[in-house]
């Protein structure tokens, strides 16, 4: 059935001033400005992932000295100027070693330097005088480490003396980045039972007997050598998942992105392709839910926000992100597709 002119021009009147009533005139955000968010983000992603794992690396070695010894461990003990005080001896399965005059003394839980001193104090009690006397781990027993999480090759892991957080992640491939596959998260979580001497029997986990250690892993990763903890037989290292939000509306790409790195609202539209050159609009709302599941709903103008006239909003795992749609631009598009032969040519949609 033929359309005529005049009811062509009633129905497109109708749907403007529709259109027009309903949402006024709203300012867009160049998706470009947002898109390159995208690519400084990524690249980060990888810088933070290469430095993981060539840092491990050129770590200094963790001094010997400060190595806490176990049972199994291989000791050497020099007498200074007394040759034949001098032994090589294996720690016993309860923490002990043998030495002439002396005889058992408990080593287990304790630093070379610490076996040193105790070793001064038992030889200059009695038979002595002012002995010097150097201890130095030979051979380190096999110590056994779990790594889980969001990591490439998660598992447990053999450790033969002494290693370092760094280390460790390395060892198990790095943090998981993959394509479509869950992040990492911001921390990573040390589980260490509280009395390291206790080395002939792992207690669970979450056992009250056991301590978490909180590291931030930006800050690790940027050279905070003080974040690059030991690690000990019998250690839970667990790098937990970022969460997700979800990104609604206006964009290119809906659906959902990680939560990690202090994520943003204008990073997380980013992140989905940024604003729908048709009909994406600066307008966005924020709902979460507080800890009694009650809804907060929070508003941000994207536009702003990259004019530094607003702070941007972090977000929090679930989050659901709704960019606005511009109903004129929404009614235009739709009058297109249902009349694709009514003014061609008078208007076209930017790429």
């Amino acid at each position: 059935m033929t359309m005529s002119v005049s009811f062509r021009s009633a129905l497109v009147g109708a749907l403007l001033a529709g259109v027009l009533w309903g949402c006024g005139t709203t300012a867009t955000v160049p998706p470009a400005a947002l898109v390159a968010q995208v690519e400084s983000d990524s690249r980060s992603r990888q810088q933070l992932q290469h430095q993981l794992l060539t840092q491990a690396g050129a770590v200094a070695p963790q001094s010997r000295r400060d190595y806490e010894v176990g049972p199994e461990d291989l000791l050497e003990v020099v007498v200074f100027g007394q040759d034949n005080l001098n032994r090589t001896v294996r720690v016993t399965g309860d923490g002990k070693i043998s030495l002439p005059l002396v005889g058992d003394v408990q080593v287990a839980g304790q630093t070379p330097q610490a076996i040193e001193k105790r070793l001064a104090a038992a030889f200059g009690s009695q038979y002595l005088r002012n002995p010097q006397i150097t201890v130095s781990v030979k051979e380190f027993r096999h110590q056994r480490v779990a790594i889980t999480g969001a990591v490439d090759k998660p598992g447990a892991y053999e450790m033969i003396g002494p290693r370092t957080l760094l280390e460790m992640l390395a060892l198990a491939g790095g943090l998981q980045d993959k394509p479509g596959a869950a992040k990492a998260g911001d921390v990573v979580h040390i589980i260490r039972r509280q009395d390291p001497r206790e080395d002939r029997g792992t207690p669970p986990p979450f056992s009250p007997r056991a301590e978490t250690i909180v590291v931030d892993l930006k800050r690790l990763l940027s050279g905070e050598t003080s974040l690059n903890l030991p690690i000990r037989h019998g250690d839970v290292i667990h790098v937990p998942f970022a969460g997700n939000a979800y990104v609604l509306g206006g964009v290119r790409r809906p659906g959902s992105v990680t939560v990690k790195d202090n994520l943003t609202v204008s990073q997380a539209v980013a992140l989905a392709g940024g604003l729908d050159p048709v009909l994406g609009t600066s307008r966005v709302s924020v709902t979460r839910r507080d800890d009694k599941g009650n809804a907060i709903q929070l508003a941000a103008d994207l536009k702003r926000i990259l004019n530094r006239q607003e702070e941007d909003i972090p977000l929090k795992d679930n989050d659901v992100v709704v960019v606005g749609e511009s109903a004129l631009r929404k009614g235009l598009f739709i009058f297109k597709e249902l009349l694709p032969g009514t003014y061609s040519g008078a208007y076209r949609f930017a790429n």
